[in-house]
């Protein structure tokens, strides 16, 4: 996380926006996510369709940018709380510190991959939009399938204007919108959608791995599950609740938790009173369980020391969610 202090986000979205103006080269790419390693193609396209497809970009840019500088939008470092959170955020993270997979490998390859078209099976997962310069910078922009659209016109009629008359329109019209859900200049990722990214690069494989990462770590301290399957299955079993164990183990809590802690934590906050949350000791070791599923998230947010207590007030909140216990 420490990268991110380094970032003036507004600056390096403008620094992008002067390389999307420049002369540079606009691909198009169609990303097919096929059994275990990425299929990715590029649309042939004419001269003029690449210059608007740069000033896509470019506009995207422009429109990140005024949101920064207006205070509309805050650009943070990229973390699963964001996801949650209600104020518009853009987030920041270094391309290395993404999963190491293939999926984020190609945002920064440039390989010349074949052609291809929106007709070939199977459905795009997403596309990618590549400026790029033969000496080696890289923009791209990532859009979900979504905003593509292939208008099949061979059973309608549809005309279009030429030499002041309307003539019939035979063949497929490709309608692509405007919207990026991230960019991705000079090592750093800019997510403006997190949802959609997520579901994109397959996140929730990775959050689920991880936070089977955490679960392991806290019970080789000493900090375990009763009815493990269920309670585990319950912490493993909502994109949210994934999001949350990931945070823990992105900020390393899984590293510094101790029964000690655990049980201390439990005791300031009256924790086990106020939620059906249990808890046993056994031999140094806490053994963590709730009743009820809709109650996991406590036992979420304890295990992410997600509780606080104002030094003014003398109250006690909830860090998430910012509400007083």
């Amino acid at each position: 996380h420490n990268m991110s202090g380094k970032l003036n986000a507004a600056e390096k979205l403008k620094e992008a926006r002067e390389f999307a103006e420049g002369r540079t080269e606009a691909e198009f790419l169609l990303v097919r996510k096929q059994g275990d390693s990425p299929e990715v193609g590029k649309l042939q396209l004419g001269h003029l369709v690449q210059q608007e497809i740069a000033k896509t970009v470019s506009d995207a840019l422009t429109e990140q940018i005024n949101n920064l500088r207006d205070g509309r939008t805050r650009a943070r470092p990229l973390d699963v709380a964001n996801t949650i959170s209600e104020e518009s955020v853009i987030q920041c993270v270094r391309i290395e510190n993404l999963p190491d997979s293939e999926l984020f490998e190609i945002l920064n390859s440039r390989d010349n991959d074949g052609t291809t078209t929106y007709s070939e099976d199977p459905e795009p997962n997403f596309q990618l939009i590549r400026i790029s310069e033969p000496d080696g910078k890289v923009l791209i922009g990532v859009q979900n399938y979504s905003n593509a659209k292939l208008v099949d016109t061979t059973n309608e009629l549809t005309l279009w204007y030429q030499n002041e008359e309307y003539e019939r329109f035979q063949g497929d019209l490709l309608v692509i919108r405007p919207n990026l859900n991230a960019i991705c200049y000079d090592g750093w990722v800019f997510i403006i959608t997190p949802k959609s990214f997520e579901s994109m690069f397959d996140m929730r494989e990775e959050y689920r791995k991880r936070a089977e990462e955490a679960i392991e770590a806290f019970e080789d301290v000493g900090i375990t599950f009763a009815d493990r399957e269920t309670t585990t299955g319950w912490m493993l079993s909502h994109i949210n609740m994934l999001r949350g164990m990931y945070e823990i183990y992105d900020n390393d809590i899984h590293e510094e938790a101790t029964p000690d802690k655990i049980e201390a934590m439990i005791q300031k906050y009256n924790l086990d009173t106020r939620f059906s949350l249990d808890y046993a000791r056994r031999d140094g070791q806490i053994e963590l369980g709730v009743d009820e599923y809709q109650h996991t998230w406590k036992l979420i947010k304890l295990l992410a020391a997600k509780y606080a207590e104002d030094d003014i007030m003398g109250e006690q909140w909830e860090i998430d969610s910012g509400q007083r216990l």
